[in-house]
């Protein structure tokens, strides 16, 4: 795929479809580029995919038109499809963080209840991709994003560009078993069947999603840093020990509740349906006994408070006490000016009413000090936010 890099890098305002404000890269998908970008008629937040026409095998088309076909919740809205130039381009919702950048955020180290609120919503989104006919085949980490604003509680699901429809829509005949397939996703979340060579259904997603929990619980998989002197012989030992390797050895020190799913997934057949209440129902048995309460605190928000509350906490300190600091200050000069002329009594009594306002202003300083170390984080949810500027440009390419 060519380079789009330079557009950014460009003086000129660059827009796709006329409407869209070109910004920089965030990222890159199975088959495209992704950029910021902006509504030049209200400025609101879009993410534009951009994959170039010269590329062998296209797919951003049917990326939108699955998007179009599947609206819902944790679906990134689609907002244009067109030709940008030499590109293909598609334009979506902007959403947050992925769950690879999040588990990094937050020391590579979720909890137990952050996990389980992320297994419930990622398998809610696979059985809506699964109930209109898709497989995903690429589920991992970096495919799941949080929303913005309103929406960051919620878990997306991106980037369909090695899904495929596994039934037909009206007639939901199944897709034949097919044997000798190519690895279709990415190798460390990939089931033993999709490393076998068998056409990928249903239960792939599932046991990858299997695996994308094991490896947020641990922080790795076993089939990890392996020494291989070329991708061949890195599948065939992430196959042999995937499929050595029972799921009570693999979930070893955590809940049974996680063997038993991908116990469960894997006795799956390659038509079979699977029993999607029944997963989520397990996840949310562990949640209760737990006793977590669900409130959709995820770890890494959780971590942006209290470090927004410290932050914020520091500033009213540093502030309070360089107040503080002025007014004795200036009480201290006007306590040197008094007339040499007064009588020792006058001055005694002077300097000790001097000292005792100051230990009073001292005092305070200290009250307002431990007041502000109490903060809540919404007793400052205001604090320091700026809002973002619109610059202006004097010429822009529209494609």
């Amino acid at each position: 795929m060519a380079d789009t890099s330079n557009y950014s890098k460009r003086t000129v305002e660059i827009r796709v479809g006329g409407r869209y404000r070109l910004g920089k890269k965030i990222g890159a998908g199975s088959f495209g580029e992704i950029y910021e970008g902006s509504d030049i008629f209200d400025n609101s937040e879009v993410a534009i995919k951009l994959e170039h026409n010269s590329i062998k095998y296209p797919q951003l088309l049917f990326e939108a038109k699955l998007l179009k076909s599947i609206p819902g919740t944790g679906i990134s809205q689609m907002h244009w499809f067109g030709i940008a130039g030499e590109y293909n381009a598609m334009v979506m919702e902007l959403l947050g963080q992925n769950l690879e950048d999040l588990f990094n955020f937050c020391t590579r180290n979720f909890t137990l209840k952050t996990i389980l609120m992320i297994s419930i919503q990622l398998i809610e989104r696979i059985k809506h991709i699964h109930d209109n006919h898709y497989v995903h085949r690429d589920i991992k980490p970096e495919n799941f994003l949080i929303g913005k604003g309103q929406t960051e509680q919620t878990i997306y699901i991106i980037d369909f560009g090695l899904a495929k429809r596994y039934r037909d829509e009206h007639t939901r005949i199944h897709i034949p078993l097919k044997e000798n397939r190519n690895l279709t996703g990415t190798a460390r979340y990939a089931s033993c069947n999709a490393h076998n060579g068998l056409e990928q259904s249903r239960r792939d997603d599932m046991e990858s999603i299997g695996y994308v929990l094991l490896y947020l619980l641990k922080g790795s998989l076993p089939w990890q840093g392996l020494k291989c002197k070329d991708k061949t012989e890195k599948y065939q030992k992430i196959k042999e020990l995937k499929m050595s390797t029972p799921p009570e050895k693999l979930c070893e020190g955590l809940p049974i509740e996680f063997a038993k799913y991908i116990e469960y997934v894997k006795k799956l057949a390659f038509e079979e349906e699977p029993e999607y209440k029944k997963y989520i129902m397990l996840f949310t048995e562990l949640f209760k006994h737990k006793d977590f309460e669900m409130d959709y605190m995820y770890d890494w928000i959780t971590v942006k408070n209290n470090t927004r509350v410290l932050k914020e906490a520091s500033i009213c300190r540093s502030d309070e006490f360089s107040k503080a600091q002025n007014q004795i200050d200036k009480k201290n000069r006007n306590d040197n000016n008094i007339d040499s002329t007064m009588k020792d009594n006058n001055d005694t009594k002077a300097i000790g009413d001097s000292n005792y306002k100051n230990q009073q202003s001292m005092m305070k300083a200290f009250e307002k000090y431990n007041d502000k170390e109490n903060l809540e984080a919404n007793d400052i949810e205001g604090i320091g936010k700026k809002k973002g500027k619109t610059g202006k440009n004097e010429k822009c390419y529209v494609f």
